[in-house]
């Protein structure tokens, strides 16, 4: 089953889109937070994890940059945030192991920062819960970001693992599509794609013509409910 997590921090976006929207989760990272201002970020994630009812993921970035500082700050988050708080950790030299770690303790582990097969293959046998790649940022370094989650999806599906493509960092509705359709499990989409993607002029007029069609036989204003 595939999945369109949110990616973003902002209060209104949250609330439009999780009530509106099939969204299963809401991603963050230090860069969204920013663009929130002077916030309290800790009451922030409180206040997202609030939001996140019916069984919803919140994954949080961390930002340290020894593999000893990730585990602390890793379980710094669970503490305050909660234990099924999916926590991102880059797939470096130094974060490998922390997720190697966290994931023996039962930890849910968002692997991120990956642009290449090898990164997400390394992420998946270390027990990452998702493998989030960076779809425009690879295609921005002249690297074939489908290509990329067609071999770690092949992987998956063949060493029987249970961790899922989370596809990440999107420039248009476009790439969504073809992450999905290269493989990818997952989606985050920042609040401005999706409305987008809802958007389309087209859209607005077939549903205009469907309207004035049913009115010219049944009368203005009137619709299935009220012709009943």
């Amino acid at each position: 089953m595939n999945e369109l997590m949110l990616d973003t921090a902002n209060l209104e976006e949250l609330e439009y889109g999780l009530s509106k929207w099939p969204v299963v989760g809401v991603t963050s990272n230090p860069s969204i937070l920013k663009k929130e201002g002077a916030i309290d970020v800790y009451e922030r994630l409180n206040t997202i994890r609030r939001l996140c009812t019916n069984g919803r993921s919140l994954h949080i970035q961390v930002v340290s940059s020894t593999t000893d500082e990730i585990i602390e700050e890793a379980k710094t988050i669970i503490s305050k945030i909660g234990h099924d708080t999916y926590i991102k950790i880059p797939v470096s030299e130094a974060g490998l192991p922390a997720i190697k770690a966290l994931a023996k303790e039962g930890v849910n582990v968002t692997a991120t920062g990956i642009y290449t097969t090898m990164q997400g293959v390394l992420a998946v046998l270390a027990g990452a819960k998702y493998v989030a790649i960076y779809y425009n940022r690879m295609e921005d370094n002249c690297t074939d970001a489908d290509r990329v989650i067609e071999q770690i999806r092949s992987f998956i599906d063949e060493s029987g693992s249970s961790a899922k493509i989370l596809a990440a960092s999107f420039k248009n509705v476009a790439e969504i599509v073809s992450a999905f359709a290269s493989g990818a499990h997952s989606a985050t989409v920042s609040y401005g794609l999706i409305k987008k993607a809802l958007s389309l002029p087209s859209i607005d007029s077939a549903v205009d013509v469907f309207k004035r069609d049913f009115e010219e036989i049944h009368g203005e204003g009137q619709t299935m409910a009220s012709i009943a």
